[in-house]
């Protein structure tokens, strides 16, 4: 009877525990994908970067949804450990956004809440811009699983900017939202986004045509083209919607854009490895270490990469951080069997492989992160020379940083469920 009770205090104590975990499907956590409809989209412009961390801030456009009290207030941010993201309409690496990038993203509240600015009560104190936070009021929303520039947003949904004027010294453009497959205007996205835009130009402004660097006088009434906006916050308070640093103005630009950006980052994760969240471990009774785990891969990883997933394939993983940050130990095993599933959640691509370890390390648990590359033959392990120092937890971390999570090896156990 005394055993009988204690499972069932346990089977309460577990059901607690995952009715806490799923009480909030606005909370994305590291270790598991989110649900697809609780993200909040925002846009703005990229003002900080610490591609170490994969943290940053945003100061959000001025669109309407946040009273102008508090308008450009600093919008802290961390990357999701499958988060995807997207520049010139390819994957991309956090390290790849330039600063000034006007981004969209789909984001999520932390586990914890994070950090919450509670609006002041009075029209005066609000004039006052949230002192003495200056932190973004909706800064809850700090977890981002997609980021992704102007010209990725707009393309991954098929569409484009017409040119329809032109101001004087082409100092200016307005441009109307269209398809790119029949050239109508796109009038119902629903995405709060203008369908008719004045956007400012200057001599900064780069115009690509083919594969060459053009001109501003190169822009044409009727040509549709893709565009990467910055300064759209500042500008948003006046007549222009923003200030454009590129154009491309023909399908060929865009091509080539969209091929050289996929080629870096396909470069980039064959060096470093590409990241993968543990879904299940299962240990092998009497055969000492070893054991399977099976590894779900993130949306936004390129097909290249995941094509070269096949049974009988060796796989190098080395356990990380959220940040993707490592300690340099890996272990090395065999791919046993790689499945699609369908309506697969946010962040998720769809693709689980099951490989075969001889030897378990600490560090494969389900819920954890790893980064993963295919098994060069002849070749053990990653160059030591080829590895970034500053994505290295070990022997010694070469960037101290302040802010920023405490690394998993450091920190408590998991808060205990509230008590009902």
């Amino acid at each position: 009877m005394r055993v009988l009770t204690l499972i069932a205090a346990c089977s309460g104590l577990i059901a607690t525990v995952c009715a806490w975990e799923a009480s909030d499907p606005r909370i994305a956590l590291d270790s598991a994908f989110p649900d697809a409809k609780s993200g909040r989209p925002f846009a703005g412009e990229l003002i900080l970067v610490e591609h170490v961390t994969r943290r940053g801030i945003l100061r959000l456009d001025r669109d309407g949804t946040i009273n102008k009290y508090f308008w450009d207030l600093p919008h802290h941010f961390q990357m999701l450990p499958y988060a995807a993201i997207y520049l010139h309409g390819a994957s991309a690496s956090f390290e790849d956004l330039p600063l000034g990038t006007h981004l969209h993203g789909i984001f999520y509240l932390g586990p914890e809440g994070d950090f919450q600015v509670k609006p002041p009560e009075t029209g005066y104190d609000a004039s006052k811009m949230a002192y003495p936070d200056l932190r973004s009021i909706v800064s809850q929303y700090s977890r981002v699983l997609t980021l992704e520039d102007d010209f990725s947003y707009h393309q991954k949904r098929g569409e484009g900017w017409k040119i329809t004027a032109l101001g004087q010294e082409n100092s200016n453009i307005t441009v109307e939202r269209v398809s790119l497959a029949d050239g109508l205007a796109v009038k119902d996205a629903k995405d709060g986004i203008k369908s008719t835009q004045v956007l400012h130009l200057d001599r900064g402004t780069r115009i690509w045509k083919g594969r060459e660097i053009a001109a501003l006088e190169d822009l044409a009434v009727g040509q549709v083209v893709q565009l990467n906006l910055t300064w759209a916050t500042l500008y948003a308070s006046m007549k222009e919607e923003g200030l454009c640093r590129d154009i491309w103005i023909d399908p060929a630009s865009r091509e080539a854009a969209i091929n050289q950006q996929r080629q870096i980052y396909i470069a980039q994760q064959k060096r470093l490895g590409f990241p993968g969240i543990i879904l299940k471990t299962e240990s092998l009774p009497g055969q000492g270490s070893s054991g399977y785990i099976t590894v779900a891969l993130p949306a936004g990883i390129e097909a290249e990469l995941m094509d070269a997933l096949k049974p009988k394939t060796g796989l190098d993983l080395w356990p990380v951080e959220p940040s993707l940050r490592n300690w340099g130990s890996y272990g090395s095993g065999g791919i046993e069997e790689v499945t699609r599933i369908e309506n697969p959640p946010a962040g998720h691509s769809g693709v689980q492989i099951r490989l075969r370890f001889y030897e378990m390390l600490e560090g494969f648990r389900a819920g954890r992160t790893v980064r993963m590359m295919v098994r060069v033959p002849n070749v053990k392990g990653r160059p030591s020379e080829d590895y970034p120092r500053e994505l290295s937890l070990y022997p010694n971390d070469t960037r101290i940083f302040h802010v920023g999570p405490t690394p998993v090896a450091g920190r408590e156990k998991e808060p205990e469920a509230p008590k009902q």
